[in-house]
């Protein structure tokens, strides 16, 4: 089906906006403009695409059925902490014994995949092993806060929303998070890390 220009030029905002106020269609094109995003988060908590995809439609099902929405300001850290709590709610009522936080949150990048993707370049194949080495061996909440800013885009107060703290908080978490790798690192391959896959 397809939605006027003026629904897909919309801001994630303005979209909820009009969702809080019972527009269908606003949900669904946040359905489809975020419905990767959501894929890609879940799968981070657990290897089950079928249990996380019917998690993303449990909780557009729950907005569209829903007759009073919360008003947010950021609409992907929302859209994420709804999926977080679906996949728990879901994992506990499968009665699976270990919380969601019992799961590795982790890129999973392997370095058969780091060797695709720098298949003729010697050294930034050797940074990004040792910086994905590197990442592995940060906190859990440091590897998550890595993953939200830099690989999804999320903003500070995005990742505060979504974890639950101040944005100062989250800025402080992701501070501590490239610290903790530029310790693992030398201040060279660091830096190169940072320019190529931080920038």
């Amino acid at each position: 089906m397809q939605y006027t220009s003026a629904y897909q030029n919309m801001t994630d905002k303005a979209l909820w906006n009009l969702a809080v106020k019972g527009d269908k269609k606003a949900l669904s094109v946040l359905y489809k403009k975020h419905y990767e995003l959501l894929l890609n988060f879940g799968l981070k908590y657990i290897a089950d695409e079928e249990l996380v995809k019917d998690c993303i439609q449990d909780i557009f099902v729950r907005f569209c059925t829903s007759s009073n929405l919360s008003q947010t300001d950021y609409v992907r850290s929302y859209l994420l902490t709804s999926l977080k709590h679906s996949i728990s709610d879901k994992l506990s009522a499968l009665k699976i014994t270990e919380g969601l936080d019992a799961h590795l949150f982790d890129l999973k990048i392997e370095d058969s995949a780091l060797e695709v993707l720098f298949k003729n370049n010697d050294e930034e194949l050797r940074i990004g092993k040792q910086l994905m080495d590197a990442y592995k061996k940060l906190p859990d909440n440091q590897r998550e806060a890595i993953y939200l800013r830099y690989v999804k885009g999320l903003s500070y107060k995005e990742i505060a929303a979504f974890l639950d703290i101040t944005p100062q908080s989250s800025m402080n978490l992701v501070s501590r998070a490239l610290s903790g790798l530029r310790s693992r690192m030398s201040l060279e391959d660091y830096l190169l890390a940072l320019a190529l896959f931080f920038s």
